[in-house]
C-alpha cells in the first residue's frame, strides 16, 4: 500500500517569512491584518494597542475537507481531491474587544461547537486556561506584578479533583494509607517543597498505565500516554464517574477489578517506585528532588562536559497542567522537557522598560556572563528589567 502525505505548511510556504509588518504594526486591527501573511504556521497570536484595544488571532491556512478530518489517513478510491480549498482568512478563529475585558490563550480549544468547518483534534486539556479564567476576574484591577504571578501559579485544577478519589482509596488499605494521607492534606500546588505533588503524579501516572495497558498492550498503551492531550480530561471523566469497562483488567480472567482496585495497585506501584528512587522518608518525595529542569548547550547536550557548558539541574515548579508549565514525559517522569523559557509583561503605559526573564540566558555565547545569569531569576520569581530608553541604560 501506499501513503501519501499533503501538508497545508508546505503548500502555504512564501519565499520569505513575512514578519516585517506584524513587528511594524500599530494597533490591533494591522496587527491582525499582518498575520495574513503568515501561512506557514499556525499560532495564536494576541495582541494590544495604546489605544486600548485587545485582540486574539490564528495565523495559518487550513484545508477544508470534503470528507474526514484527517485525524486517520483516508482511503482514496477514485481521482478525487478530499481538499476542496482553505477556510477564508475571515473566519479564521479572533476575536477583537470582548465584553469580559480579556483574552487569553493556553493551547486549549479556542473554537465554539457551532464552527463552521473542522479546525483540529489536537488540543491542550483546559486546566491551565480554566484557571486563567478564574484569575482574571478579581475584585480589582490587576497590575504587572498580578500577571507575573499568574506565569508562576502552580494550582493544579486536575489534581483538585482527582486527589481527593485516590486519597480515598489508598486510604482504605493499611500498606497504601500513608500515600492516601499525604493526598489528603495535600493543598493541590505542584511546588517544590512539598511531598504532595510527587505522591499525586505517581499515581495517577501509574493508574493511567494499569488501566489502558491490559487492553491496548504495553506498547501502544504508553505511546497513547506520552501524548497528554489526547487522554488527560477523557481519563477523569472515567475517574470521576467511577465505573467503566477499562477499569477491568482483562488478564485477570476470575476477577473484575474495580477503580478503588486500580488505584490500590497503582499505589504500590508509585510507592515501590518513590521508594526506589527516593528511599522510604516520605520527607525525601520533595516535588522538587523529583520533577527538576536542566538547562544544557546545544554545543554539549549530552554526556562529559554537559554541566559545565550549561546551567545545571535545578528544581522546578508547575506540571503539565498548571500555569507555570513544567511539561515531563509520561515515560521518563519527573524531569522537565518542556517549559515556558521566557517570562514577560509588557506595561504598555511604560515606554521605559518590560517585565522580562530569560530562564536560558539572553546570550548563547559560551562562557559568556549573560548565558546563564538569569536562572536563579527564572526560578525563584525574581523580577528583572528590560530597558528600551536610552537614558535609562546610560543610568
Amino acid at each position: 500500500q501506499v501513503i501519501s502525505l499533503r501538508w497545508a505548511a508546505a503548500e502555504a510556504a512564501q519565499p520569505a517569512f513575512r514578519i516585517f509588518a506584524a513587528m511594524q504594526a500599530r494597533s490591533v486591527e494591522a496587527f491582525q491584518d499582518a498575520i495574513r501573511a503568515w501561512y506557514a504556521v499556525s499560532l495564536n497570536f494576541v495582541s494590544a494597542d495604546s489605544q486600548g484595544n485587545i485582540g486574539w488571532i490564528v495565523s495559518g491556512q487550513l484545508p477544508v475537507r470534503a470528507n474526514g478530518d484527517g485525524t486517520v489517513p483516508l482511503a482514496v478510491v477514485d481521482g478525487s481531491d478530499n481538499w476542496t480549498g482553505w477556510i477564508p482568512f475571515a473566519q479564521m478563529p479572533r476575536a477583537v474587544n470582548p465584553e469580559r475585558g480579556w483574552l487569553g490563550t493556553c493551547n486549549q480549544k479556542t473554537v465554539s461547537a457551532d464552527y463552521p468547518y473542522y479546525y483540529s483534534s489536537y488540543f491542550s486539556s483546559s486546566y491551565r486556561y480554566r484557571r486563567l479564567k478564574t484569575l482574571m476576574q478579581p475584585a480589582r484591577p490587576l497590575d504587572t506584578d498580578d500577571h507575573y504571578a499568574f506565569q508562576r501559579d502552580t494550582l493544579n485544577l486536575m489534581a483538585a479533583r482527582l486527589a481527593p478519589i485516590l486519597a480515598t482509596a489508598l486510604t482504605a488499605r493499611d500498606d497504601t494509607r500513608d500515600l492516601g494521607n499525604i493526598l489528603a492534606r495535600w493543598d493541590f500546588r505542584d511546588d517544590p517543597e512539598r511531598i504532595g505533588p510527587t505522591v499525586f503524579h505517581a499515581v495517577y501516572n501509574r493508574l493511567a498505565l494499569r488501566v489502558f495497558e491490559d487492553d491496548l498492550g504495553p506498547a501502544s498503551a504508553r505511546t497513547m500516554l506520552n501524548v497528554w492531550y489526547f487522554w488527560q480530561e477523557r481519563f477523569q471523566q472515567m475517574v470521576e464517574s467511577g465505573t467503566s469497562p477499562w477499569f477491568d483488567d482483562i488478564r485477570t480472567a476470575d476477577t473484575e477489578e474495580t477503580l478503588d482496585d486500580m488505584i490500590y495497585l497503582a499505589g504500590q506501584d508509585a510507592y515501590a517506585m518513590l521508594f526506589d528512587r527516593f528511599g522510604s522518608d516520605p520527607d525525601r518525595w520533595r516535588w522538587g528532588r523529583a520533577h527538576t529542569i536542566e538547562f544544557v548547550n546545544p554545543i554539549r547536550r549530552e554526556g562529559f562536559g554537559k554541566g559545565l557548558l550549561g546551567g545545571g539541574r535545578h528544581p522546578a515548579a508547575g506540571s503539565v497542567e498548571t500555569l507555570h508549565r513544567g511539561i515531563y514525559h509520561f515515560e521518563t517522569p519527573f524531569d522537565v522537557r518542556i517549559s515556558a523559557t521566557l517570562r514577560m509583561v509588557a506595561d504598555l503605559g511604560d515606554a521605559d522598560k518590560v517585565l522580562a526573564v530569560m530562564g536560558g540566558g539572553v546570550t548563547g555565547r559560551v562562557f559568556h556572563p549573560h548565558a546563564d545569569d538569569q536562572i536563579e531569576a527564572f526560578l525563584k520569581g525574581e523580577k528583572r528589567f528590560w530597558w528600551f530608553s536610552d537614558t535609562q541604560i546610560k543610568a
